[in-house]
């Protein structure tokens, strides 16, 4: 018999769960756009690994440092950009570029989640793996706001359901709950069995979509179950293109549409075990991550003549080092720094004309170039687009 929960029946309630089922017709146009880009972004990043390997591994970098910031941030964590960005280059051995390792101690076990999922993504996904990403997303046993909760283990027997509040003093509105835990060892059980031995001929981008709603459902965690999932999703992905490295950011492109995101999982998990939709939804958002990904890679090819020129041109340290900051992964606004920003990141005192002077200096050397006012402090942007391969650099 169908059981409820708050009155709704949740998809891991209905008879045959968790045998899903999908329609393949309306997925094949969208299946084959996420292939095309996909082969585009591979195929360039190929090249890349053979003629400048360099710029291939920064690339990496830079892709797997957003994937981390903003797996972490979906939940309302922030994590420092730099702090990741100086964490992955000493895991994948790349060169640093001018950058210097800021405090690791915090990032560097979450860094190391997606690492240590990706470069074993020919090793089958265990519990104990599981286990050890959850621990490794908080440090010291204790969740994001400082309270204890049970790490590498299964939660406990009280409901596990997901919820918000309008607005403060408000009733709770319940959004999902996950399955009991009696039997929650089992839900996980076979959850390995079908992502180390999936259907034959289940496509493998259709894979990790299944995978996320999957494991996200189960919930099997007290806290922590969403970057978990998606760090499923990325090993999904990893394994499909045969890669220990990851060059598109899924999580940033959730990030970039979380409501659409918790409103698509909502329908799914409250819907039938035919998961068209949630595919149809997921299939759009990682070709989007996969264009956004072509674009920074190609975005690296430019930094790339950009530092050629830069390095001419005789920089201060100070300048450096904002520079290489306001370019690197996660940060807000791509290559714009206004005249207070260079004063926060340097962090040393220098003064506001001191600040002033570097910033038209950059200007003068072709590096940046003015935005409009903003009250008494004025922005400026890298000019990028004058160092886009096939540019003559003026």
């Amino acid at each position: 018999m169908v059981k409820t929960s708050n009155g709704r029946i949740y998809i891991w309630e209905l008879k045959g769960w968790p045998n899903f089922s999908f329609q393949l017709g309306p997925l094949a146009l969208p299946l084959a756009n996420a292939r095309r880009v996909q082969g585009e972004l591979l195929g360039l990043v190929r090249a890349l690994q053979v003629d400048r390997s360099e710029l291939a591994r920064e690339a990496a970098v830079d892709a797997m440092s957003l994937e981390v910031i903003s797996n972490s941030a979906i939940e309302g964590v922030k994590l420092d950009p730099e702090s990741v960005r100086a964490s992955m280059l000493l895991r994948l051995g790349a060169r640093q570029g001018g950058i210097q390792p800021g405090p690791l101690r915090r990032v560097d076990p979450v860094v190391g989640v997606l690492t240590d999922a990706v470069h074993g993504f020919d090793r089958p996904l265990s519990e104990d793996l599981i286990f050890g990403w959850h621990k490794a997303l908080f440090p010291g046993g204790v969740d994001d706001n400082g309270w204890p909760i049970p790490v590498g283990q299964l939660r406990g027997t009280e409901p596990m359901q997901v919820v918000t509040r309008p607005y403060a003093g408000s009733e709770p509105i319940v959004h999902f709950e996950a399955p009991g835990r009696e039997n929650l060892q089992e839900e996980l059980n076979d959850f390995l069995e079908w992502f180390n031995a999936p259907p034959e001929g289940l496509d493998g981008i259709l894979r990790a979509g299944l995978a996320h709603l999957w494991f996200v459902t189960v919930h099997p965690f007290a806290d922590g179950n969403g970057r978990v999932t998606r760090t499923i999703s990325d090993l999904a992905l990893a394994q499909d293109e045969k890669s220990a490295l990851r060059f598109y950011s899924l999580s940033a492109q959730i990030l970039r549409d979380k409501k659409a995101y918790y409103e698509a999982l909502e329908k799914a998990q409250r819907g039938k075990l035919d998961v068209t939709a949630w595919l149809m939804w997921m299939l759009q958002e990682i070709e989007a991550a996969m264009r956004q990904g072509l674009a920074e890679v190609q975005r690296v090819l430019t930094r790339s003549r950009f530092w050629a020129y830069a390095n001419t041109q005789k920089l201060n340290a100070r300048q450096a080092k904002v520079l290489h900051r306001i370019l690197g992964a996660g940060v807000k606004e791509y290559g714009v720094v206004s005249r207070d920003f260079y004063l926060k990141i340097l962090g040393d005192g220098t003064s506001t004309s001191t600040a002033t002077r570097d910033l038209q200096d950059l200007v003068v050397k072709g590096l940046t170039e003015p935005l409009a006012a903003k009250g008494r402090s004025h922005s400026y942007r890298v000019a990028l687009e004058r160092f886009e391969t096939g540019t003559a650099i003026r």
